[in-house]
């Protein structure tokens, strides 16, 4: 009875662990048929990844040639003198023909009232008087006042601004999250070409427009 007994406590033990065998294998198929499935998830997810960066690059090498083509890789400002009968420059005050648009007009007065405040970046942005201002808030400051924009623009929210290309009086020159600067009637306004910490100013050198897109507003 003894002997019969151990017998089939040894075949069942023994079925156990077949049992138990057969179990952990088929585990192991599971889990390694999960991974392999996370693999090509993760596969797929790297070729769609691929594609929208190869996209995106040609996108830029588009952008980045129609802008090569469309300016000029150096251009003179020119240069407000007695023949410019639309604006002139006496010290660091801006006057201008009454024959320019009403607009226009008041863009440079209100350019007029900046040149005296220092350069802070970020400043003239969270409101539009400000003690300071930067390239792109005193850009948005005399088109502001002018009635041509709403809101403070940076210098990526100009590269959309108005219409492409140069403008009959006003010309905003943009470089894109560098730096945006203005032409009005052939004299420049401008947070560079002075001393360290100088804010806007009118401007009678020249300066490279290499890398700037010209943009305008609307019938101006």
């Amino acid at each position: 009875m003894k002997n019969a007994f151990a017998a089939l406590l040894r075949t069942t033990l023994t079925a156990l662990v077949i049992l138990a065998a057969n179990a952990s294998a088929q585990t192991a198929q599971q889990i390694a048929m999960i991974r392999q499935q996370q693999w090509a998830q993760y596969q797929q997810q790297v070729a769609v990844y691929q594609q929208q960066l190869a996209a995106y690059n040609q996108q830029m090498a588009a952008y980045r040639a129609q802008q090569a083509a469309a300016v000029p890789a150096a251009r003179p400002v020119a240069r407000a003198t007695a023949g410019n009968n639309l604006i002139r420059l006496n010290g660091n005050q801006a006057a201008c023909s009454s024959s320019l648009p009403v607009q226009v007009q008041y863009l440079i007065n209100a350019a007029n009232h900046l040149q005296d405040s220092p350069y802070v970046r970020g400043a003239g942005h969270g409101r539009v008087e400000d003690r300071a201002y930067d390239c792109s808030s005193s850009t948005s400051y005399t088109l502001i006042k002018a009635g041509l924009l709403k809101a403070p623009l940076t210098s990526i929210g100009f590269a959309n601004y108005g219409q492409p290309g140069e403008g009959r009086f006003i010309t905003i020159w943009v470089k894109p999250g560098e730096h945006v600067f203005m032409t009005i009637c052939g004299l420049r306004l401008d947070t560079s070409g002075g001393k360290v910490g100088e804010g806007p100013r009118w401007r009678t050198k020249g300066r490279s427009y290499a890398g700037f897109s010209p943009r305008h507003p609307f019938g101006l």
